[in-house]
């Protein structure tokens, strides 16, 4: 079978609007909203002063336009004023470190940080000439396990009328203002969003202490699974495991440590 097209993806059930209160967001919607931003003075997608915020991310639909519009843009900057040779790669990991979203449904989560690492590696490969999947991921297994730790810590399981604050009581009254939030907080806890800890501050944060942080251990473990075609029974990266259940061919390995620490 070479196509499944997922019904879920073009629209929304009543029984999902009921209970999640989603509500499906065309494609066509989302280019001209963006379009209306490209009209602020000053705005620039290339702007690394610039963080987005997707509070309800759904499949990703939101998500995804945006970072491709910022993989573009950083591409080139960074051919500009960088390297060339790893602007690529460098637009990869900033367009991530400048995007945050979450949901409050796992497959949403699941199905938006699965269309990320999809288009992050499709954009991978055709800056760097890479007709296969597994050839890039053979690259540099540092750089892709930081790609995955990266995804999985931008795009979060979460609740946007609790997490924006890291005040609990104010976080309390404001997911009370619906019975889904509540729901949700009752359920799982206070979870603030800080902005300032991206992954790649995280992971610098840890260095400082001589320490690696254990989800890039489970990552880079999760990507030497793969290579060695071992069955990737691990759930915590589940969103990348259709790219990663082949051999991988060998390729001459880059400096990644370096690349995700320009940032």
């Amino acid at each position: 079978m070479e196509c499944i097209i997922q019904l879920n993806h073009h629209h929304r059930s009543r029984e999902r609007i009921r209970d999640l209160g989603e509500v499906f967001t065309p494609e066509g919607y989302v280019s001209e909203m963006l379009r209306v931003l490209e009209t602020t003075p000053g705005f620039s997608w290339d702007s690394e002063q610039v963080v987005f915020f997707e509070p309800c991310c759904g499949h990703g639909n939101i998500v995804i336009e945006i970072f491709l519009k910022r993989l573009e843009a950083l591409f080139y900057k960074s051919i500009i004023h960088n390297s060339k040779d790893h602007a690529a790669f460098y637009a990869v990991a900033n367009a991530i470190n400048l995007l945050w979203a979450i949901d409050i449904d796992p497959e949403n989560i699941i199905d938006c940080r699965g269309r990320l690492l999809r288009e992050s590696v499709n954009f991978l490969m055709r800056k760097l000439n890479i007709s296969n999947y597994n050839h890039l991921f053979k690259k540099d297994k540092n750089y892709m396990a930081h790609l995955l730790c990266a995804i999985k810590w931008h795009i979060q399981k979460n609740e946007m009328l609790s997490a924006i604050t890291s005040v609990k009581k104010l976080s309390k009254s404001n997911a009370y203002k619906t019975k889904v939030s509540r729901d949700w907080l009752i359920e799982n806890k206070h979870q603030p969003i800080n902005f300032e800890l991206t992954w790649i501050a995280h992971f610098k944060k840890q260095a400082q202490k001589n320490s690696t942080p254990a989800l890039f251990k489970q990552a880079l473990k999760f990507v030497e699974e793969a290579d060695s075609n071992i069955s990737l029974e691990n759930n915590i990266f589940d969103f990348a495991r259709f790219l990663l259940v082949q051999n991988f061919n060998q390729f001459k390995k880059m400096d990644s440590e370096t690349i995700w620490s320009q940032i």
